[in-house]
C-alpha cells in the first residue's frame, strides 16, 4: 500500500537545509534596499536523489495576532519564477522572488514588510509498496531596513508578553527568566519570530513572580552575538 506523508518545514536558521533529499538555500530571504534591490533568489537542490520531483511555489502576507500566532494571506504582488517546475535528480533549481511594483510602495511607515514563501511538493504516483515524502518549505521573506533590537516585557495574567518595538522582526533562540541570584525561573528554548510593532506571549505555566522587579530576562536573538539581560517590571 503506497503512502504520502507530507513534511512542512518553516525554517528559522540562516544555514542550508537538507531534508528528505532536498536542499533549499538561503532558508531566510531578505531585500533590504527598497531603493535598488527588487528580488532576491532562492535555490532548491537534489541530493543523492534518483528520481524527479515536482514542486509548485506560493506568496503569503505574514502577520501575526495579538498572541504571536501568525497569519498567512495568500498574495499576487509577489513574481515568482519559475512557479512550477520538475527537479530533475541530483540537479538545482533557481527561483527568482521579486514586486510587481517598486519596493517602497509595498512598505508602510518603513516598517519591514514580512511574506512567506512556500515551496510545495506536489504529490507523483507512486509504487504500491513505496512511502513517499513530500517536502514543504516555508521561507520567510522580509523586506526593508534591520532594525537593532528594541523589545519589552511585561507580566499579563501567568503570561510573559514580548513586545517588539522595532520596525523590523526579532527572531528569538531563548529565553529565560531568572532572580537577583541568577537562579533560573523559567526557560523557552522555541525559536520563535516577533514582526515588527507586534508581540509573543509566553506561559508561565502558574509560576509566581513575587514583586517582578527583582527578575531578569535573559534574551537570545539574531540581533546580538550574545545573550542579552533585561530587567523585569510591571
Amino acid at each position: 500500500m503506497k503512502k504520502i506523508i507530507p513534511f512542512l518545514i518553516a525554517l528559522m536558521s540562516c544555514a542550508p537545509m537538507v531534508h528528505a533529499g532536498v536542499s533549499v538555500s538561503p532558508v531566510q530571504l531578505y531585500i533590504l534596499d527598497k531603493g535598488r534591490q527588487k528580488s532576491t533568489t532562492l535555490t532548491l537542490e537534489s541530493v543523492d536523489e534518483t528520481e524527479k520531483r515536482i514542486f509548485e511555489v506560493k506568496s503569503y502576507i505574514w502577520t501575526q495576532d495579538d498572541s504571536g500566532k501568525n497569519v498567512l494571506t495568500p498574495d499576487d504582488s509577489i513574481i515568482i519564477n519559475p512557479k512550477n517546475f520538475i527537479l530533475q535528480p541530483k540537479k538545482q533549481q533557481t527561483i527568482r522572488i521579486g514586486f510587481r511594483r517598486p519596493i517602497a510602495s509595498v512598505l508602510t511607515n518603513n516598517q519591514e514588510g514580512t511574506w512567506r514563501i512556500v515551496v510545495d511538493e506536489i504529490p507523483q504516483p507512486a509504487k504500491e509498496t513505496s512511502v513517499n515524502f513530500l517536502v514543504n518549505f516555508s521561507l520567510p521573506l522580509f523586506v526593508g531596513k534591520q532594525e537593532p533590537l528594541d523589545v519589552k516585557f511585561k507580566i499579563e495574567n501567568g503570561h510573559l508578553r514580548m513586545v517588539n518595538n522595532a520596525n523590523s522582526h526579532v527572531q528569538i533562540t531563548a529565553l529565560k527568566i531568572v532572580d537577583a541570584n541568577k537562579k533560573e525561573i523559567f526557560k523557552s528554548d522555541a525559536m520563535s519570530y516577533i514582526l515588527a510593532k507586534k508581540s509573543l506571549l509566553y506561559d508561565l505555566n502558574n509560576i509566581k513572580l513575587n514583586a517582578s522587579q527583582n527578575y531578569y530576562i535573559q534574551l537570545s536573538s539574531d540581533k546580538t552575538d550574545k545573550p542579552v539581560e533585561f530587567k523585569l517590571s510591571n
